[in-house]
């Protein structure tokens, strides 16, 4: 079960270019210069999430706006979890020990008895003494770490936040508070630290996050990210210094040209995808932008659940709406009954007559039908024969057409045939079958059709053949 849900987190602070700055991408347009660039992971009961990154990576500024010391740019923070934070700044340091203790305790809300009872928890485990009734600000670092770190797990531990603290205490006190992290972890508290040691996100958390230069480069098993972490250090540090130079100049280039409006544009495809429309545009815009509550999907699955969950005031109705059904019930079935046996004499009276007639009808009716099918039977065939009958003519009027033409064609060309005059003459040596169409005043393809020669030209010299006179 998710106990904390980070989304889209993002962070802007404004650059101060004085006068004599000279880099142009900072004089020519103000720009806004991003800690945080969407950053999303979740936490689930009784973890410990690391978050580790180079210094001025963001670490402290995301951890302070999950505890809500500041306020994100854009994003969602989602919990239902009181949150405790243990950084050196989370406490006053002109108060003493004691004092700042006791505000702590009255600000959770317990009573008197449980919170002495604290109170001496408390100061048992910081073994602060006698400097408990001094200002915090003459504190040692590490005595200043156990104080932050005794309220944050005493008092009502529920998701504990831990900023680079547990790197300032001595071996011995360190062992201690681990064993208190994991005793609180095994009865559900869940954990985010942050520390610029390795060995202590090592041995606490199970998972971890990793951030450099406002974004998030991975999340997942702690040992996996860590060697990732490490082996990026070990890059950096092969680089020469003017390589170094560029590299940072370009990172924080990137932090300066950040276009919020993409990560926007991520958030609004989840809740399309999640059953909200067009119409719900500026209200997912102000919540993205302005409100910052919990992630609207993540919330109206809360509302649905807890609806689900809520039983059912049913009160007095229930009882009075039983008897009203009840009431109306027997009425409906006694005058049922009544109007029943009142009826059933008129249907039994009336069953017989209406057999009788409704017998009647259905023979005429199906007198009717099969009068009606034989007569479009009858018509069917009648048509049928009649078009055959008119098929059968029209053939034989085209074949008899067909006939005619062919005899009028053959005559015609009989006729023709013989009209013309034909003469044989002898072909000269050389002398072609166009000479001789020129010389009888005829056509080439006349001499061919009379000497039936097809499309042959070809004379033979002393070869007699048809022309006409």
């Amino acid at each position: 079960m998710k106990k904390l849900e980070i989304k889209y987190i993002a962070k802007s602070v404004p650059l101060h270019a004085d006068k004599k700055t000279k880099v142009s991408w900072l004089l020519d347009e103000s720009r806004d210069f991003w800690l945080l660039r969407g950053i999303t992971f979740d936490v689930t009961q009784g973890e410990a999430v690391g978050v580790i990154g180079e210094n001025g990576s963001g670490k402290t500024e995301l951890l302070k706006i999950i505890t809500g010391l500041e306020r994100q740019s854009t994003g969602f923070v989602t919990t239902d979890a009181k949150i405790s934070y243990a950084g050196l700044d989370s406490i006053d340091p002109n108060l003493t020990g004691l004092e700042n203790i006791r505000n702590a305790i009255e600000d959770s809300g317990v009573d008197k008895f449980k919170g002495d009872h604290l109170t001496n928890g408390i100061i048992d485990f910081t073994e602060a003494g006698q400097l408990l009734y001094r200002p915090v600000r003459e504190y040692s670092v590490g005595m200043h770490a156990r104080l932050v770190l005794g309220l944050a797990l005493y008092i009502n531990p529920e998701l504990v936040v831990i900023d680079d603290v547990l790197s300032m205490l001595d071996q011995t006190f360190f062992e201690k508070t681990i064993k208190r992290i994991q005793k609180l972890k095994d009865t559900g508290t869940t954990f985010i630290i942050s520390d610029v040691k390795n060995i202590v996100i090592e041995s606490l958390c199970e998972r971890c996050a990793w951030i450099s230069f406002g974004e998030l480069q991975d999340f997942g098993p702690t040992k996996d990210i860590i060697r990732q972490f490490e082996y990026s250090l070990e890059w950096y540090r092969s680089l020469t210094l003017p390589e170094k130079n560029d590299y940072l100049a370009n990172k924080q280039r990137e932090q300066m040209m950040f276009d919020v409006r993409v990560l926007y544009d991520e958030f609004k495809s989840e809740q399309f995808k999640n059953g909200y429309t067009r119409k719900d545009e500026p209200k997912m815009r102000r919540a993205f932008y302005v409100d910052h509550g919990a992630d609207p999907v993540s919330e109206t699955g809360r509302k649905l659940n807890q609806e689900q969950k809520k039983p059912r005031k049913l009160g007095i109705a229930v009882p009075i709406v039983a008897f009203l059904i009840l009431v109306f019930t027997s009425g409906g079935w006694l005058v049922h009954r009544y109007m029943t046996k009142e009826t059933a004499q008129k249907e039994a009276v009336s069953l017989k007559s209406v057999n009788k007639s409704s017998l009647k009808k259905t023979a005429k009716s199906s007198e009717r039908l099969a009068k009606k099918q034989s007569e479009e039977k009858a018509k069917a065939e009648s048509e049928s024969k009649v078009k055959a009958e008119s098929e059968s003519k029209v053939k034989a009027e085209s074949e008899s057409k067909a006939k005619a033409e062919s005899e009028s064609k053959a005559k015609a060309e009989s006729e023709s045939n013989a009209k013309e005059e034909t003469q044989t003459v002898t072909v000269g040596d050389g002398e072609t079958i166009g000479e001789l169409a020129d010389k009888y005043a005829t056509t080439v393809q006349r001499i061919q059709e009379l000497n039936n020669m097809g499309d042959s030209i070809d004379l033979v010299a002393g070869a007699t053949i048809k022309v006409p006179k």
